[in-house]
Parts: C-alpha cells; structure tokens; sequence
C-alpha cells in the first residue's frame, strides 16, 4: 500500500480528505472531511474496504467539496440515510455501498489518480478500535487524521465533543459534521432538528440577583462563526424539568456574539444550576451550577470567555465579553467545606449532616485520612468530579473499580499513596456503561465484582428519564474492548419492591439501590441463614443457576439490605430484607477475612458503618457500630472498599471512601484498619481463607503457557482452569493438603490479543476465584506459524476449540455465550463476525 500522508500535513497540502467518522453495523456509514483549505472535485475518486483496490466503489457523485465540508458514504440509500440521521438536503450523502463494512474491516479512499488518500483498519475484537455496532467512532484527536490508528479513536456518545445525537433507530454518532473542520456544512442535528454546530455555544454567565433588568438571568456566547437560532431549546434549573426558553431579547446568537435570557425557574442565591438542552429536552448543552451567594451581587462569569474557570465576579457584563468583570474584582466563592478554594471540577458542596448511629464506637484505625486521587480525576462530559461506588478485585487487591451515577465506571491502580486510572486496555479514561437497549445512561451508584469476574452495578433509574425508578442491576464483562460497556445481563427489582419504595411515581426515583456485594452460600449455609421467602434454611439447591452465592443490595429508602437470588436466564427470587438500623444507607461490602457485611452510611448518619453477622437464628443483626474516623471530612462519602488482609502491614490495611459531591476537586480518601477487629469466629464451619488465583505472567504470548495457582482452597478439590471471554477449558487440577492448586498451562495460539479473564471453577463450573492476564500477539517460528510448546515442559494439549463442555461453565457464562455464537452466526453473511 502507499503511505497516507501525515496529519501534520493535512491543512497545508492539497487533496487532504480524511476518514473523520465510521459505524460498521446498523446505520452503516463512513465519513470523509475536506481538511484543506481549498475546494476539492471528487471525478474519479473511489472508496474500498479491506480488499484495498482502487476503483471499487465511485465517490464522483459527491462532487466538489468545499473547505471544511463532510460527506457521506452509507449502505443505506441517500434519503433513507438523512431521514434516518435528520439530515438536511445540503449535506452530501452517497447511499447504497455494496461493499459493506464488516466488524473487523478497512476504510480506504483513493484519489482520481488511484492514489491512497486516507485509510483506516479496525478490529475491535483484537483491541484495534472501539465496536461501531451501535455507535459510530471519531478522532480522539488531531494527531489521530490519517494515522491509521483505530485504537485512539473514541466512541460517539449523545452530547459528546463532536455533538453527537440520537438517531431515529437509537444509533448515536454525528454524520455529516466533524468538529476538526475548518468550517460546518452540518445538518439538522437529530430529533429536535437543531444545527450540528450546537457544541458553539456556551453558557457564559449568569445571575441569581433580582435586579431588573436581568433577573435570574444567564448568558450564551457563541463561539462559531455563524448565527444560531436557540428558538427551539430548552433550559432547567438544578430541579427542573427542562422548559422553553424566556427569551426577551430574541433567540438568535450572533456570530463571536452573546444572547442575555432570562431563566424559565427562579434561580437560588443559596445555589443552583442552569442547564441549557436542545429541543429534545434530553441532549444536554451546557450546564453551570454555584454555591451559596457566588451568583449575586454582580455575576457568576467564565474567565475568559467560552472556556475559562467559572469566577464570582463583582461586577456584570451582560451581553458583552466579561474580559472587563474578569480584570476585576473577583469575590471568593461561598466555602465549600475546602478553605473557600473552588476548583473547575467542583460538583456539589457539602449537603450537611444527620446524627451518628447510636451505640457507635471509635474507628479501629488512623484517624487522619488522606486525599488518594489527582485533582478532577473523575470528570467527564455528564458529571464534574464524583464516585459513588467501589470495590477492590478480590482476585488483584492492586485494582479498585469506581463508578459514577452518570453512567461510567473506571479500572483503578495503585500509583504510590493515589489510586489513578489504569492506562492499559482503554481504560485511561474510563468507560461509559448503557442499558441491554445500548443506550441511556444508567444511574450507577454500586459495583461488585461478582465470583465470575464480571461487574455488577446496581442502578435506581435512567438518567435520561430521571424521574422514573428503575431499581436493577447490570452485568458487564470488563474485558469488553472499546470505550462503552455493554450488558451481558439485566435484573429489573423495581416491581419487586413495591412494599418499600413508590415505584409508580418520581419520589423514590433517587432513593433506590446504592450498593451491591456478593455473599458466597458456604458462609451463608454454614451459619443457618434463614430464607425468609420459605421461612426455612436458605437451601441454595432451591434456586437452580444462581450461582454460588447471593447478591445484597443496599436500599437507600430504608437503610435495607435485599439479598437476592440472581439466575442466568434474567429471573432473580428476593430471599430476605435486612434491617442494619440505618434510616438510609449508602454502601454495603463482604468482608471475607472477618466473615461480616459491611453497611455504610453517608453524612446522613454522620459517616457511620456497622459491621453485621448471622446470630443463632439465621438472621442477620448488628454485631457492632464504628462512628466514623474524626480525621475523616463529614461529606457525602458513598463508596467503601476494604483491602483483604494478604496486604496488611504492621497490622493494619487501607480502606478507601468515594464522595458522590467532591470537595477540593477530590473524590477518593484513604485510611487504615486494624487486620485484626477481635470480633470472634462467625460460627462453626466458616471457611478460614478465601481463595484467590494467581497467573504467571501476567502478560503472555498466544501459543505460550502460563502458571495457574489457586490457594486457600479445601484439600483435594477438584478443579477446572478457564479462559474467558470465550470459554476455553485450560486444563484440570486437584488441591493438595494445603489446599494449593497450581497448573502450568498453554494459551490458545489463536486467542486474540487484549485482556482476558482466568477463572477457577469447581467440579459444578461454579467460578470461585479469577484473575485477569494480558494476552500478546503470538511468537513465530521460523514457518512463520505460531511457536510450538514443548510438552516436556508439562502444557497441557490444549487448543482454541477445546471449549468446556455445556455444564461446566454456568448458567450466567452460557447464555453469553449462545448470544455470541448467534450474533456471529446472523452475521456470517455480512461478514461482521
């Protein structure tokens, strides 16, 4: 192939079109922007896909492209494509490709010369780029036009850095305008039929005063360099829900101009928020919010213009640049509960506090605590910095999973005293999370990592209907590649709590499940557990295809614990309602190491935490109340995650908090607890260790083996060694009288290259232990195959197609797995497998 010029070049040389958007499946397209800074006729220019051949598909059509312009390439006819996207008619589109773009594909443009202008390979399943399924892909940056680099590129999501919206069909993405352009041709922008250039406007001011003229008021600036007409959008306060606009000097934003209107609720100087959306009411604009006074007297300013910090100025500028009130006085913001120090990221201040939980007494470890994250760490294009939920990996206590309740979850390693964002598999920047649909925002305020090594995160609603309970909970393979999470299952709880919360109408809508933890059955079965539903011993054989244990969830409502019976097939059977003795709680976490559940309370209850245990009747109750550590801030701390003792030193190990508002631009704290509580056994037959898993290398190549080792199991277990995603049998092991299990194993040559999942299972195909590898390209031999494994060095004879057989993988892992088998196999004939 020849080389495609450098992005470097792509402004200043002639003929620069460049690939700028593409989804493979549904709504399939690719786009193709002119990035130079003259017009450019398209006579005999043509399109390919991995057959990579000059010529196979003719782009003459588009003809000339002006500066700045996109067109379009799309399976789908012309006009079914704009009345899909709601594209106007200016906006070029060549419909009816034949040569269909498949999951793992190539996108080549050729001049009329038969010189290759731009191309792109992608294969999600080999890490090479996000999945385009549902959503198309674009440049994360400019660095990334014409460099062939799929994997950088970043998945659209509604409201994104491009303005990406909403088609008819619920595929997200932005066709026909690309915010690397020298200018917009765009189009009608979706369901409201607003302009693509919407992501031009900023809120640029505002005002809680009751001054006349400009009451309540807030500014836009436009920052592009056309007029927009806003007569159609929305605007909300903190509460409200979104309304046309109160627009007494017009609803036309001058180019490089601002437009004063007035706000349709009345706006708090105890603080508030003004959030601006496009006619659909859902598709978010811009938002700013302020704390107590910082809106009055004069004004709440972007310093500068457009992009800057939001600063108290002293004085207003409405309808004008605020360069002058900038250059001013400034106010310092109202204090924040930080030493009067705001920062860009600020979500919420402290929302004051209830009393302790009675009976409390002192925290069994250090008092002082410290901020364990980088400032504004959390921050993304939904929400300012805040985590709701935690958990550390039982299987690597170096990994912590975050999420936030605007629907995106991060992969957390430690760096020194800070836990930061894990760089490696595209998780630098976390990734968001959808609902089976593919697309709302769930309100994720708890996460777990089940037995399986899946992630479980409980939701009370959808984001994009807020006002709706929507009490469930959501599994997600977290070696999915790309840059969204999608379901491989769903338990809707709502209905199912009908004796607890209002699940009709929108009170309850923010008072649903807050956290989530898996309970293994042998503790539970070992103690008595009574299953309220049989009014009897939990029998876990009563629920066939739950797995190996039961998943509590945490309800804010009433400060209850639900322990549920989760099955594969999506049908779940409620075994009991706990009372911790919280009037609201906030997180919940099995602590294997001292056989209790953990039940936390937030600044409600003053920051308490109650560990609980089975009595003599199978019941839980509190074993004891510990008042929260005096050094710790009294804020909305949500999250709670418990190292195992395998980390402790000198006799304590760390514990960490999340804060679901965030203070000083901060939303993790750390401090220690003792290893030892001296709270006494549990009760007769509790396991004494819980069984981790380990692999050797934690990186390897396809084709090369590895050392699995499993401790802390019962001596003489028969085990099974499982890769995941797709389940491939490694190889068997019996436990010695240590209960020590280690098997040297081969990796598929012709595993794919990312993430993957080991996971110990035991003679039922119940997973009890995981842990995660990186898999690398194979290494050849001299025939340019794979590289052979000597069996002298004891790999056991194992391939790709050596999957389990169906029973003993478990119900959860097989219905993924029959959905995958026939996703490839619809699409066989498309190529897209």
């Amino acid at each position: 192939m020849l080389a495609v010029p450098s992005a470097a070049s792509a402004v200043e040389s002639t003929g620069q079109i460049r690939i700028t958007e593409w989804e493979y499946n549904g709504s399939e397209f690719a786009e193709f922007t002119n990035l130079d800074t003259e017009s450019i006729d398209l006579a005999g220019w043509s399109f390919s896909d991995s057959a990579a051949h000059a010529g196979d598909v003719d782009l003459s059509s588009a003809g000339i492209v002006a500066p700045g312009e996109s067109f379009i390439l799309s399976e789908a006819s012309a006009a079914d494509f704009r009345s899909e996207w709601g594209l106007a008619d200016t906006v070029k589109v060549i419909g009816g490709n034949t040569q269909n773009l498949g999951r793992a594909d190539a996108i080549n443009i050729y001049d009329g010369t038969g010189t290759l202008i731009d191309s792109l390979s992608y294969d999600d399943q080999s890490g090479n780029g996000p999945r385009t399924d549902k959503a198309s892909a674009w440049p994360s940056s400019e660095a990334d036009l014409g460099a062939n680099k799929a994997a950088e590129w970043t998945l659209s999501t509604v409201g994104d850095a491009e303005g990406s919206w909403k088609s008819a069909s619920g595929y997200i993405g932005s066709p026909g305008v690309s915010r690397f352009a020298t200018s917009s041709s765009g189009g009608d922008g979706g369901s409201g039929g607003e302009s693509t250039a919407y992501h031009s406007v900023k809120i640029n001011e505002v005002t809680s005063a009751n001054d006349d003229p400009y009451h309540d008021a807030y500014e836009l600036v436009n920052t592009s360099d056309a007029a927009i007409d806003v007569a159609d959008w929305k605007q909300a306060d903190s509460g409200s829900t979104p309304a046309a606009l109160d627009a007494p000097n017009g609803t036309v934003i001058p180019a490089h101009g601002y437009l004063v209107l007035l706000s349709n609720k009345g706006l708090s100087s105890d603080g508030d928020a003004v959030k601006l959306y496009l006619a659909d009411g859902t598709t978010l604009v811009d938002s700013v919010s302020w704390g107590v006074n910082d809106a009055e007297p004069g004004s709440w300013s972007r310093c500068p213009d457009a992009s800057g910090t939001w600063s108290h100025t002293a004085t207003a500028s409405w309808g004008a640049s605020n360069a002058t009130a900038c250059a001013g006085t400034i106010i310092a913001p109202s204090d924040p509960g930080d030493g009067g120090t705001q920062v860009p990221c600020q979500t919420e201040a402290p929302s004051g506090s209830g009393p302790a939980i009675a009976g409390g007494v002192a925290w069994p470890g250090s008092q002082d605590w410290t901020v364990a994250d980088h400032q504004c760490e959390f921050v993304t294009a939904l929400s300012g910095q805040d985590v709701s939920g935690l958990d550390i990996d039982p299987a690597t206590p170096n990994v912590m999973w975050a999420v936030k309740n605007k629907s995106h979850v991060y992969r957390l390693v430690k760096d020194g005293d800070l836990w930061v964002p894990d760089t490696a598999n595209g998780w630098s920047t976390g990734k968001d999370i959808v609902f089976p649909s593919g697309s709302g925002q769930p309100d994720a305020e708890g996460i777990t990592v089940g037995p399986d090594g899946y992630l479980y995160a409980t939701t009370e609603r959808d984001n994009t209907a807020s006002k709706v309970p929507l009490d469930s909970v959501l599994r997600y393979d977290p070696n999915e590649q790309g840059t969204v999470l999608h379901p491989t299952d769903q338990w809707v709880l709502t209905a199912d709590l009908a004796d607890a919360i209002d699940t009709t109408g929108s009170a309850d809508s923010n008072l649903g499940f807050e956290g989530i933890t898996w309970v293994p059955d042998s503790y539970l079965t070992a103690n008595g557990f009574v299953d309220q539903s049989t009014h009897k011993a939990y029998d876990p054989a009563d629920y066939p295809g739950h797995g190996t244990g039961l998943y509590l969830l945490a309800l804010e409502k009433n400060g209850h614990l639900y322990a549920y019976a989760l099955n594969g097939d999506g049908s779940f059977h409620r075994i009991a309602a706990i009372d911790t003795g919280m009037p609201a709680i906030a997180e919940t976490q099995w602590d294997p190491d001292t056989q209790r559940v953990w039940a936390i309370a937030d600044n409600t209850s003053a920051g308490s935490t109650t560990l609980m245990k089975l009595d003599d009747k199978g019941a839980f109750v509190v074993d004891v109340v510990y008042n929260r550590p005096t050094g710790l801030p009294d804020y909305n701390l949500e999250g709670f995650a418990l190292a195992p003792n395998s980390t402790c030193v000198d006799g304590v190990k760390q514990v960490i908090r999340s804060d679901d508002g965030n203070n000083d631009g901060h939303s993790l704290r750390a401090g220690t607890i003792e290893c030892d509580l001296g709270l006494g056994s549990q009760g007769p037959g509790t396991p004494s260790t819980n069984p981790t898993v380990t692999a050797t290398p934690t990186t390897v190549a396809a084709g090369a083996t590895i050392t699995v080792e499993a401790k802390g199991l019962d001596a003489g277990k028969t085990l099974t060694v499982v890769l995941h995603s797709d389940p491939v049998n490694l190889g068997g092991v019996t436990a010695d009288a240590d209960g020590t299990a280690t098997l040297k194993a081969t990796i598929p040559a012709d595993t794919s290259v990312g993430a993957h999942t080991v996971v110990v299972t035991d003679a039922s195909g119940a997973a009890i232990a995981s842990t995660g590898i990186t898999v690398t390209a194979a290494a050849t031999g001299s025939d340019g195959g794979a590289a052979a494994v000597d069996p002298a060095d004891g790999a056991l004879a194992s391939t790709g197609s050596d999957t389990l057989p169906w029973i003993a993988v478990g119900v959860p892992l097989l219905l993924l797995g029959t959905g995958l088998m026939l996703a490839r196999r619809r699409r066989a004939a498309r190529g897209d497998a």
